[in-house]
């Protein structure tokens, strides 16, 4: 990470830190049945999506992946390979969500785009066509994850339709810092601190469509997997929310990744623990929209997670 960007993230302009990302993009080589564009449109902005699937079969269910970046970097391009090679380990289709970015799109922007494409899934548009809208997971990383947890909350208020589960990779459900000394090349104190302000004023913050750990109900949550890297400056928050969602009864199933660091999800080039969570999310969404897995066997999709 600190090849990748040269220091701290805080220490970059934000031009300088989407530039970067952009270089490092992991490039494009598992097959999928197919990839389409498409764009949600709303009232202020046409929302672009980017929809895998993994056959041409009917009746599959729906992922809706966010990606991370702080609510600040990131694009469709972000995750491309990632998402090709969860749509076939899953069986599902999967719908990465291309929201608007902070500083220039503040809070409550990027939620809202995430809502929208949430509201389009359930209509069943043509760009879904012949997928089982009914059955759908909400997923995220980091920023993204805080948005699948945000998104709930919503649904779980009747505004939004409620998804089957709820995949947090270690989203922050509060804005803060509970572990300082876990600060490392990857994510230090004042990155959080540098992306949290370009996003949402400090005001805004015991709003749950914010920090969802803010919200004053959580017992009537949908199932939650909640995934913890050992090494994370917001990792006892991240906990402490996942025990109050099992305490209220929710469904929940938290696993910490022992030695791994913020942002090492998608690393599955080069971390044994990325590639084991990279199975333990594909068989958890699975056992969520109730598909099997795929026909090649689990061993070659976990072979190309590597």
């Amino acid at each position: 990470m600190i090849d990748r960007f040269g220091g701290a993230m805080s220490e970059l302009s934000v031009v300088e830190l989407r530039r970067l990302l952009d270089e490092n993009t992991r490039p494009v080589v598992s097959p999928i049945h197919s990839q389409e564009d498409a764009l949600v449109p709303t009232a202020e902005v046409d929302v672009p999506v980017r929809v895998y699937r993994p056959h041409g079969g009917e009746g599959l269910g729906v992922v809706q992946w966010m990606h991370g970046g702080g609510f600040t970097v990131g694009s469709l391009n972000q995750n491309d390979e990632y998402l090709r090679k969860l749509s076939v380990a899953t069986n599902a289709v999967v719908v990465s969500v291309d929201y608007r970015l902070a500083p220039e799109h503040p809070h409550p922007a990027a939620m809202d785009d995430c809502a929208a494409v949430w509201k389009w899934i359930a209509r069943g548009p043509d760009a879904l066509d012949g997928v089982d809208v009914a059955r759908c997971v909400l997923a995220g990383e980091s920023a993204g994850g805080t948005m699948a947890m945000v998104l709930a909350h919503r649904a779980a208020e009747r505004e939004l339709k409620t998804p089957v589960a709820v995949v947090n990779i270690y989203g922050p459900p509060d804005m803060i810092v509970s572990n300082p000394e876990c600060a490392t090349g990857a994510l230090t104190v004042e990155d959080c601190r540098f992306f949290w302000d370009m996003y949402s004023d400090p005001a805004q913050r015991t709003d749950p469509r914010v920090c969802p750990a803010r919200a004053v109900r959580v017992d009537h949550l949908p199932p939650h997997y909640f995934a913890v890297p050992e090494v994370d400056v917001m990792r006892e928050s991240i906990e402490k929310y996942a025990a109050r969602l099992a305490a209220a009864g929710v469904d929940v199933r938290t696993r910490t990744y022992r030695g791994m660091m913020h942002g090492f999800a998608t690393m599955t080039a080069e971390l044994q623990p990325a590639r084991v969570l990279f199975d333990d999310l594909s068989a958890y969404v699975r056992a969520s929209l109730e598909t099997e897995s795929p026909s090649e066997g689990t061993d070659e999709v976990s072979a190309r997670a590597q």
